[in-house]
């Protein structure tokens, strides 16, 4: 026979009335005294706790940073290779309940054959710039020497470019080339 949602909502309100009237009637008279004694004796004890208890935390970081994680370290290390052929072991068995085939694709990192790719891609860039300058003459841009002077850096810039003797070489006048 089926079971509407609406009887199923009935019996378990009705069942958590009584339950609640059950705790106020015999649950609660008990407990309020006992929660208060319980709360006195903690607060008695309160200030001899906590300094001891401060201790003892101190203590055991103590010993845990000299003693223990060395060792928790060291075992991380050792059993490496075995957990990960238990981990290896422990995916073959859950693939074959699941009927799966018994033949799992290792995992491997892919970034190195990116590095591969991305080093080969920018050879291939670099020789296609070469060969489509191949046969070209190599052309100089200047560099701009500045005519307004910033605070009368005017002589400072005229001694700068003569102090070999020379006058300053002008790239843009080709009239020494015929000479």
């Amino acid at each position: 026979m089926f079971t509407t949602t609406a009887k199923i909502t009935d019996a378990l309100n009705t069942r958590l009335a009584t339950a609640r009237q059950l705790v106020d009637a015999k649950v609660v008279p008990y407990a309020v005294p006992v929660g208060r004694k319980a709360a006195l004796q903690v607060r008695q004890v309160m200030p001899y706790a906590v300094p001891a208890g401060r201790k003892a935390a101190l203590q055991v970081r103590q010993v845990v940073g000299e003693r223990i994680v060395p060792v928790v370290d060291n075992a991380l290390v050792v059993s490496a290779p075995v957990r990960a052929e238990a981990l290896r072991r422990g995916q073959l068995a859950a693939a074959a309940l699941r009927g799966n085939s018994t033949v799992m694709a290792k995992k491997r990192r892919r970034w190195p054959m990116a590095l591969v790719f991305l080093g080969l891609g920018a050879a291939v860039g670099a020789g296609a710039a070469w060969l489509a300058q191949a046969g070209r003459p190599v052309q100089l841009t200047p560099y701009p020497l500045t005519d307004d002077p910033i605070d009368g850096e005017s002589e400072h810039l005229h001694e700068h470019h003569t102090l070999n003797g020379s006058a300053p070489l002008d790239l843009t006048d080709e009239s020494h080339a015929h000479h």
